[in-house]
């Protein structure tokens, strides 16, 4: 076999070699691990790089069926759902095929703007470039901006088309009343405030551009099965669930086709595709081997945060295992060159109004950060804990503190402060920080006092305007231990949502080989397919995710179909 290169000094061999490893884990039961036991998993050594290993192919008498069609769909996440339809409504003939028992989603956000569903939910239009520019800031220029820029500048379009694929869904714009019926699905802007971005003063930069899905469970997935249906009343589309994707046929340098394992009965069936197939089988963050070599960061962390993903197959096995990563690197692909993103949150409402500590008692940060980044900062502290500190007078300046505390941390025991004392000496006591950290954390306050009495932080450079002095008692606290793992609900745990390396692809999201050519009949979309977000996953456009796998699968569709 001949050795090529793929990012971050991996050889195609070795790489390769992870695909053997992912599948040997998968066949011993081994993969279908719970989050808590993915969190305490220690390093590996390194994966055997042997020919033998690195080609975990089905022979083919292990295939008991063929099945013939246009193009074939792997994986039924937003991505893949809207890939089937608008494939389908485009002409093919298309099969889906899903790893687990039902069509995969979460969240309730999209970026969408730019479209007349949008405007009438308020939101105003924003320049795709505009956005596209700052993302690519915040990526330190390793995105791809015509990927970034295509879906920019057709989300509001798909997402048009996506949400109508439901008769009776409701649309809420800013001064009308949401619906009293708590099962109605409805449709509501998350902000209308358009770009309020002030030079000097805000720390980062933010677009109200997204589009939220209210009722129901507080998910869009009655709008995804409703998508699945549109698809399915084309009569030319159809799924077949409990059975992952394994292997890519191609000839001559074509993806022709993709073997299934059945896993109801353990057979294998070969879908010939004519047109070619579509990756949307989502990320690898429960694949240890990629997150080890692509996100070490967070692998070297993993105590610290919530596997939030929970998708299994029906034998128990993560749905995020990197199956079309592993299977578009073997076809010819290669992965994002840049350090690969990450989704990594912990809700801290009001954060840019407060003051917040380590377990050393020491600021560690300008706390005028968006929920992503003030994830990466927390993880790379002393212990488990940070802390937020905040005098009597918080409600003034933060009205809303109390009511959002309650949202953010009304899961497990319920607690909203942890600590309130009248002095700093004893709240320190609460927090359990003693000796030098208990001096630290006081002398701390101090010099924060200080820095807001100037006007001016010297520190960290916070604006003044959200500095506030912290010297009316009694004194509270508000931990975040990223220890506590108590639901993928709790939006102040610190989770892991998904890892966003995928496939390079181009703006059609065809997949690219190693001289930047296109594979003829292989695509990635979603969180398979690169791009879109490297290096980091930047927080300026809120559901920003969901409106790239959506648009890309949208898109997708339509042009293998073409």
């Amino acid at each position: 076999m001949k050795e090529t290169h793929t990012p971050n000094g991996l050889t195609r061999r070795s790489f390769l070699g992870i695909a053997a490893a992912s599948a040997a884990l998968t066949a011993a039961g081994l993969a279908g691990c719970a989050p808590s036991s993915v969190n305490t998993k220690e390093p590996t050594a390194e994966v055997d790089n042997t020919d033998e290993a690195e080609t975990p192919s089905v022979t083919e008498d292990m295939i008991t069926e063929t099945k013939s069609c246009d193009v074939v769909v792997v994986g039924m996440g937003v991505s893949g759902v809207a890939a089937l339809r608008s494939a389908a409504e485009s002409g093919a003939n298309v099969i889906g095929v899903e790893k687990t028992s039902v069509v995969n989603c979460r969240s309730n956000m999209f970026a969408a703007f730019n479209s007349d569903l949008s405007r009438k939910l308020g939101i105003q239009d924003i320049d795709p470039t505009t956005i596209g520019n700052e993302l690519m800031i915040q990526m330190a220029h390793r995105g791809n901006y015509r990927v970034i820029n295509t879906w920019l500048s057709h989300c509001g379009e798909a997402f048009e088309w996506y949400a109508g694929a439901m008769d009776d869904i409701m649309l809420v714009g800013p001064n009308d009343d949401y619906p009293e019926d708590l099962d109605q699905i409805y449709l509501y802007a998350e902000s209308t405030e358009g770009d309020t971005y002030r030079f000097g003063i805000d720390h980062e930069r933010s677009f109200a551009g997204c589009v939220c899905v209210g009722g129901g469970n507080e998910t869009h997935r009655p709008i995804l099965e409703a998508n699945l249906q549109k698809a399915l009343d084309t009569g030319k589309a159809q799924v077949v669930f409990n059975s992952p994707a394994v292997q890519l046929d191609v000839e001559d340098g074509r993806v022709t086709g993709v073997v299934c394992h059945n896993l109801e009965d353990d057979t294998y069936t070969r879908y010939d595709a004519a047109k070619g197939v579509i990756l949307a089988s989502g990320d690898y963050s429960y694949n240890d081997e990629m997150l080890q070599t692509y996100a070490p960061w967070v692998y070297a962390n993993k105590d610290k945060y919530l596997f939030s993903h929970e998708a299994m197959d029906m034998n128990g096995t993560p749905a995020s295992m990197g199956d079309g990563q592993l299977m578009g690197v073997q076809a010819g692909g290669h992965l994002d060159v840049g350090p690969h993103a990450v989704m990594a949150h912990i809700l801290q409402f009001g954060a840019d109004q407060f003051l917040e500590v380590n377990e050393q008692g020491r600021r560690f940060c300008n706390e005028d950060l968006s929920m992503t980044n003030i994830a990466k900062i927390m993880v790379s502290q002393p212990g488990m804990k940070v802390f937020q500190i905040l005098d009597s007078k918080a409600a003034e300046y933060y009205p809303p503190i109390d009511m959002m505390l309650e949202y953010i941390r009304g899961y497990g025991d319920g607690e909203t402060y942890s600590a309130e004392a009248n002095t700093l000496d004893d709240l320190a006591i609460q927090l359990g920080l003693e000796n030098d950290a208990a001096k630290t954390f006081v002398d701390e306050v101090s010099r924060f006092n200080e820095l807001c009495e100037k006007g001016h932080d010297d520190d960290f450079g916070k604006a003044a305007e959200k500095m506030h002095p912290i010297i009316e008692p009694p004194f509270k606290a508000i931990t975040y231990d990223m220890s506590k793992h108590t639901s993928v609900d709790d939006v102040s745990c610190m989770r892991l949502l998904v890892t966003m390396g995928g496939l390079e692809t181009n703006e059609n999201a065809q997949v690219l080989d190693d001289k930047l050519n296109p594979i003829p009949g292989l695509y990635a979309v979603g969180n398979t397919q690169g791009g879109r977000f490297v290096d980091d996953y930047p927080f300026s456009l809120s559901g920003a995710s969901h409106g790239a796998a959506l648009t890309y699968g949208y898109l997708a569709g339509k042009h293998i179909a073409s």
